[in-house]
């Protein structure tokens, strides 16, 4: 490596750094309590989750802790099983909460329903029970809320999806691209909204769009070791770039699919955070799950603390994106980070099992 991007990446780290300080003072000025002491109540929050704890939820943890705003969390997980969710809905309505937390759009359409439910009756909202949600990709799209606005009833979230078009936009500072691949889970409305939205932007961004959907299985999952094959093919067609969508059964197998991909020389772009920091893809325009869950708290302690009503607080993701590269990674492919990217990218270095496969 050169000496002249060793000097760049150890700027872009103290810019990183500069960065990271500023948004915490930022976020730390925005959620200054309202009130001199804190509350004496101890509130219940029922937080149902989809594949256990992360940092979305250690950070909206935190939040509390350092607000000092006394709680008592009960945690559930559906642990990725869709069968689980109509009996933590039930859960809910007989121990009744202050407020529900739920994780993922899967888990949010069953427990807070869809805003044009024919029939709301089932869903906690008609119950009384007021909910917010977080890791919610697509929350307008994936019809949780009419608007970003307002959702019209009793509950508000956060949204973590930077959009598509924003996401290939600033990969193309990095380099160019006009055959992009995805392999996807059909049985994900994160996922198949994604490959929507790519399948929209490609006349306006100007590139072809290689879409692989997973094959099921006999009880109608999505096959793991569908997945090399699938990249496989995509690189054979002549892909520059893999999209990793906010996939959660993607994300579980993010190994499988971003290995396959840097075996065949294929860049990864993901729109989360985890392949890149944990795994081979090469960057990912995203919104830290961290930032995610404690903007989440604060939109919570508005209505447990604040006394707001759910419908009057809008729906928000975090204010500012990071562009994460992997270095080691970048290495690999021999795609070394542009001076101007290097000024503001979150570079990872720490990826000790980075190989070549």
């Amino acid at each position: 490596m050169s000496m002249a991007l060793l000097r760049a990446i150890r700027w872009s780290r103290l810019a990183t750094a500069l960065f990271t300080l500023a948004m915490f003072v930022t976020a730390a000025t925005l959620a200054l309590p309202t009130y001199a002491e804190p509350p004496t109540k101890t509130y219940r929050i029922l937080m149902v989750l989809w594949r256990g704890e992360e940092d979305a939820v250690q950070g909206f943890r935190d939040y509390f802790a350092t607000q000092r705003i006394p709680v008592e969390f009960i945690l559930r997980n559906a642990a990725g099983d869709l069968a689980k969710l109509p009996g933590l809905a039930q859960e809910a309505k007989a121990i009744r909460p202050d407020l529900v937390v739920t994780w993922g759009t899967s888990v949010t359409l069953a427990l807070l329903g869809p805003h044009n439910a024919a029939d709301p009756s089932p869903y906690l909202p008609a119950a009384g029970i007021p909910g917010v949600f977080m890791i919610v990709s697509q929350p307008v799209e994936s019809g949780i809320v009419p608007s970003l606005a307002s959702s019209g009833r009793n509950i508000t979230g956060t949204a973590y999806l930077v959009p598509e078009e924003t996401q290939l936009r600033a990969a193309r500072s990095y380099f160019n691209f006009d055959k992009i691949g995805i392999v996807y889970n059909d049985r994900e409305d994160n996922a198949r909204l994604s490959v929507e939205a790519l399948r929209a932007l490609a006349p306006t961004l100007g590139y072809t769009l290689i879409e692989r959907p997973l094959p099921l299985d006999r009880k109608g999952n999505p096959r793991p070791d569908q997945i090399e094959p699938l990249v496989a093919e995509i690189a054979a067609s002549g892909a520059q770039l893999l999209y990793q969508p906010p996939d959660s059964f993607l994300n579980v197998n993010r190994d499988r699919l971003t290995q396959a991909a840097l075996a065949r020389g294929l860049p990864t772009l993901a729109a989360g955070e985890n392949p890149v920091r944990n795994s081979y893809a090469l960057m990912g325009i995203i919104n830290r799950y961290y930032t995610v869950g404690q903007l989440t708290a604060y939109k919570a302690r508005q209505i447990l603390v604040d006394g707001l009503d759910p419908k009057e607080i809008p729906i928000e993701a975090p204010k500012r994106f990071s562009f994460m590269v992997n270095l080691p990674i970048a290495l690999q492919l021999g795609r070394y980070p542009p001076m101007n990217l290097l000024k503001f990218a979150e570079i990872i270095e720490n990826n000790a099992d980075a190989r070549r496969p």
